[in-house]
């Protein structure tokens, strides 16, 4: 349980919680837990929190006492309250808590341009892709009240970086916002082959094998800002597809078992739900024989602002990708549900060339040296100029330079960093 759960709740859930403190005050106790991860920043990081209510005042007390160290005003302000803190009615304690909520919500200046440069320096050529997602991110996180998780389909070509993506979002979100929030749950969807597998996604019924195994989605019991990433959707049941439709339309769902508080329910909106496929979504269909193909109209010149102009550019090609996933099979009413389907192009050589040295400098760090810098001539001359993915070279790579990373292994000093020179018969480190 984290306490940033009580500030996140939204109407309904404050409802809730004020049901639950009534009931607990009518048999003289208070509503409890322990073990409540404190926001970033608070010593200790856990501690009990609890819920009393006393006439007309409602109280929140804290065992033991936090002292908060973190930079957010709000959060300083909240905790120099006290150990103990006495609130003149439920509203106003519900307003302090979903104040602190949206001072993390609130829109940020220069987010949308912040997340965009952290996510363009981890996926390489992806530009357009990059800034959907980014933008579309923005929107998201800006949102004080949202009815929905986010829900975004990254489709294209093997290896060209869609799942890097979505590695990448929950540490730079964090990163932007300056709050250890979201969390990353990664999914294999390709061993979802069956019908009966979408138990492991909500929870087997009870008598029924895996009854007692967590399911994936029970997550956001956990973190209700987790980002979530099913790879490889084009592998999976179509059962499994289904069960994201309450999901992705209302950000809700129905758990198996009860919570510690009585309720069955997951509240997603607040969520990042991130799939991957290999299927081609373009909407560019093949034409037979040898007709002439034809020439792609030229968009006129928009004259909306240049959010607003991107905005509408990402609907086409949303919908045109909804066409596709129907022409693929996929149910109308499931895929129109998704916030957003962003493709990816092929790699130009120069990205390629820049995926081969992000992955010698990934290669660098498994022998315990830090490469920071590729000669662009090795980069280029590493690259090949045919492969079915850039994953299908990380083996050539290890038998070419296995050799040199290991020669200069003895000689590594802890936070030196080194550039790779040379030639391709004759490859050296150097310090950086």
């Amino acid at each position: 349980m984290e306490f940033s759960q009580f500030c996140a709740c939204g109407p309904s859930g404050y409802a809730q919680l004020k049901q639950k403190v009534d009931a607990c005050a009518r048999l003289g106790r208070s509503y409890e837990f322990s073990g409540c991860a404190l926001p970033p920043g608070c010593a200790p990081a856990q501690a009990q929190v609890g819920f009393w209510r006393t006439g007309e005042d409602y109280l929140i007390y804290f065992r033991p006492a936090v002292s908060y160290q973190g930079t957010d005003p709000k959060w300083n302000e909240f905790f120099l309250r006290g150990a103990v803190q006495r609130y003149a009615g439920f509203q106003a304690m519900a307003d302090c808590l979903h104040d602190l909520d949206s001072a993390f919500t609130a829109p940020r200046p220069g987010l949308y341009q912040t997340l965009n440069r952290q996510l363009q320096s981890r996926v390489m050529g992806q530009e357009q892709a990059v800034e959907a997602t980014a933008f579309k991110l923005w929107n998201h996180a800006c949102k004080r009240e949202p009815l929905r998780p986010l829900s975004l389909i990254f489709y294209g070509p093997t290896g060209v970086g869609k799942s890097e993506l979505g590695k990448a979002i929950a540490p730079s979100l964090n990163q932007c916002l300056g709050e250890e929030r979201y969390r990353l749950v990664w999914t294999e969807l390709n061993t979802f082959t069956q019908a009966h597998s979408v138990y492991r996604l909500t929870g087997a019924p009870p008598g029924y094998v895996g009854y007692d195994d967590p399911p994936v989605l029970e997550a956001v019991r956990r973190c209700p800002y987790t980002v979530f990433m099913f790879d490889e959707l084009d592998k999976a049941h179509p059962e499994v597809l289904k069960v994201f439709m309450s999901i992705l339309d209302e950000g809700r769902s129905t758990a198996r078992r009860e919570d510690q508080q009585g309720s069955r329910e997951l509240d997603f909106r607040r969520c990042i739900l991130l799939f991957t496929t290999n299927t081609d979504l373009s909407g560019r269909e093949r034409r037979l024989g040898f007709s002439m193909p034809e020439k792609a109209s030229e968009p006129a010149p928009s004259k909306l602002p240049r959010s607003a102009a991107l905005a509408q550019r990402l609907y086409q090609a949303d919908e045109a990708a909804r066409q596709a996933m129907i022409r693929c099979g996929v149910l109308r009413e499931i895929a129109g549900r998704f916030s957003g389907l962003i493709g990816f192009q092929p790699l130009g050589s120069e990205a390629r060339e820049q995926v081969t040295a992000k992955q010698i400098a990934a290669l660098g760090r498994e022998y315990g040296l830090e490469v920071s810098q590729v000669s662009p001539a090795i980069a280029r001359a590493l690259t090949p100029g045919a492969a079915i993915s850039p994953r299908s070279t990380v083996p050539m790579l290890e038998g070419i330079l296995g050799p040199v990373f290991l020669a200069q292994t003895p000689l590594a000093r802890e936070g030196t960093a080194f550039r790779l020179e040379g030639t391709l018969e004759h490859m050296y480190l150097v310090p950086a």
